[in-house]
């Protein structure tokens, strides 16, 4: 098992040497904001409008790349440290806190390893279009995946942040005949989102988001009092975004998550099954001692993803790398101290 996490290391760093060092594509040229003499006439009208280029994304400063790197693989590291020292699970609320501020409310949600599912699906028919920051953000989840297993979903993900703030204590387990039903849903989404990008289509995983429209609106709000601190202009009434469908669509995922833990991670999410299926060959893998196991069954019952299990033969409890989170729960509340990593 670690010789192909080292292999699949080298071929990462293979794949990097070909993106391109800068982010994409320059965009179109646009106009230039004219001054009021400019448009002072019927003609300076007329020519604004010709010059006229909508860009539905403007073009962000080399500032914000570096500080989402820098956010990133601060979180990773703080969660990385938390899970290997089996720190309590409750203090992983910090990173998963920053996270949810941060990629979440700050950056509105765009600004995540889960939409760049789509972008390196793009960028493996175009790599020019695709620059390494990107790449970055992608990659960075997945090399921690393979060491420790999935750090990212606990402790960086502003959507598993979300889902877990809103999710309520009713959750309830679901059958394991139907979990796996709805576990191959994830599957099908992974592959839909890399099809529908190669072929331009559109992103279908950020399509899938049903919180963003709860990311937009805090987006917004921070950017409308920022503008407003620092002298800005700022259109006066209430800020709302989305439609009806949207918020519609929000308030079912909510509602859903008081009964089921984390609903879209678990079920919908194309980007938890990359980590999932490297998490099987982490070098540090979450794993019970059976010499120290008194088979009290504490943590298969408090296990929020239903990771743990009783192996039917053995009796044994074993807990499945690809679905654990690696939030601490279980060895947090082991009474014997017997959930380790290996």
């Amino acid at each position: 098992m670690k010789r192909l996490s080292l292999l699949a290391i080298c071929l990462l760093l293979a794949w990097w040497q070909v993106l391109p060092a800068e982010e994409a594509a320059d965009p179109p040229p646009c106009f230039k904001i004219p001054s009021a003499e400019d448009i002072s006439s019927n003609e300076g009208i007329a020519t604004y409008r010709e010059q006229y280029c909508p860009q539905q994304f403007l073009p962000e400063s080399d500032g914000w790349i570096v500080a989402d790197l820098a956010m990133l693989t601060a979180i990773l590291s703080v969660g990385g440290v938390m899970v290997w020292r089996h720190v309590h699970f409750s203090r992983l609320g910090i990173p998963a806190g920053l996270a949810l501020l941060y990629f979440g409310f700050i950056r509105g949600g765009c600004i995540c390893p889960v939409g760049s599912v789509a972008n390196l699906a793009r960028g493996l028919r175009h790599p020019e279009l695709i620059g390494r920051s990107t790449a970055a953000m992608f990659f960075l989840p997945l090399v921690v995946a393979l060491g420790m297993g999935r750090v990212f979903c606990v402790a960086g993900c502003p959507l598993g942040a979300m889902q877990h703030l809103l999710g309520g204590r009713r959750s309830r387990p679901i059958p394991a005949a139907r979990r796996r039903g709805l576990e191959v849903l994830p599957v099908v989404a992974l592959i839909a989102t890399a099809w529908l990008a190669l072929r331009g289509t559109c992103f279908l995983v950020c399509l899938l988001d049903p919180y963003k429209t709860a990311f937009f609106l805090g987006c917004g709000w921070i950017q409308r009092v920022v503008h407003l601190v620092r002298g800005g202009l700022v259109e006066p009434g209430m800020l709302l975004v989305g439609d009806l469908t949207a918020w519609g669509i929000l308030v079912f995922a909510v509602g859903l998550g008081r009964w089921v833990y984390r609903p879209f991670c678990r079920f919908v999410c194309p980007y938890g099954v990359l980590l999932g299926w490297l998490s099987m060959v982490a070098l540090r893998r979450r794993h019970i001692e059976q010499s120290q196991c008194v088979q009290c069954g504490i943590c298969e019952k408090q296990c929020p993803v239903q990771a743990i299990s009783r192996d039917p033969q053995t009796k044994d409890f074993r807990i499945s790398a690809y679905h654990c989170i690696q939030c601490n729960r279980c060895s947090s509340l082991c009474r014997k101290s017997g959930i380790r990593g290996r």
